[in-house]
């Protein structure tokens, strides 16, 4: 993708589209919205072979607007990303369509582990990355938004459970799962690296 991202912009340069010193910033930001359509295909692709695609997009944007603000584990290659991100949207696939089918005692276990998840993002989020290092304002203004989107998350995973929409609540739920579970895994990470 890499390669690709450089044949792109060196393509516009020569052009002289782009200037000569800012390709650097349109590699970058190609390499990033590839990856990010690639994602997202993938999710679609996911999501149709369960006979979910609407499920796994509700699951993919939970978690990706949690994630944007709070931070969390990254993959050390952006391979390892794609693969642990796909396993996981099809683990999530499964467990929906497991899940939709459960007693209403279940779904309100499920909605006390969100509420605990939500819990721990507004505690601990946002957590810096390698690559983004953030200031105290910043901490503070991304830990407000986490925690904002997680909370309007969690109440529109009851509201949709409570309408019927049982595998829509469920795909919300597990993107804050996932929100919370990748920040604890940099968390404990951070912890154990000092």
């Amino acid at each position: 993708m890499e390669k690709f991202s450089s044949k792109f912009v060196e393509f516009f340069v020569s052009n002289n589209l782009i200037k000569n010193e800012d390709k650097e910033i349109y590699k970058y930001a190609v390499n990033i919205i590839l990856s990010s359509l690639i994602h997202i295909a993938t999710v679609m692709i996911i999501g149709l072979c369960f006979n979910l695609f609407i499920e796994s997009l509700v699951f993919y944007f939970s978690f990706i607007a949690i994630r944007k603000f709070a931070g969390g584990y990254h993959a050390k290659t952006a391979t390892r990303c794609y693969l642990f991100s796909s396993l996981i949207n099809i683990i999530v696939l499964f467990l929906i369509k497991l899940f939709c089918y459960v007693s209403i005692y279940f779904l309100m276990i499920l909605i006390v582990i969100e509420i605990l998840c939500v819990i721990l993002i507004s505690h601990i989020a946002p957590l810096d990355s390698d690559n983004n290092l953030l200031n105290g304002k910043e901490k503070k203004f991304y830990g407000k938004i986490s925690c904002s989107i997680s909370t309007a998350l969690l109440c529109i995973s009851i509201v949709t459970i409570n309408l019927n929409y049982i595998k829509i609540g469920i795909s919300i739920m597990f993107g804050v799962f996932m929100s919370a579970a990748v920040l604890l895994a940099k968390y404990v990470q951070n912890v154990f690296h000092r």
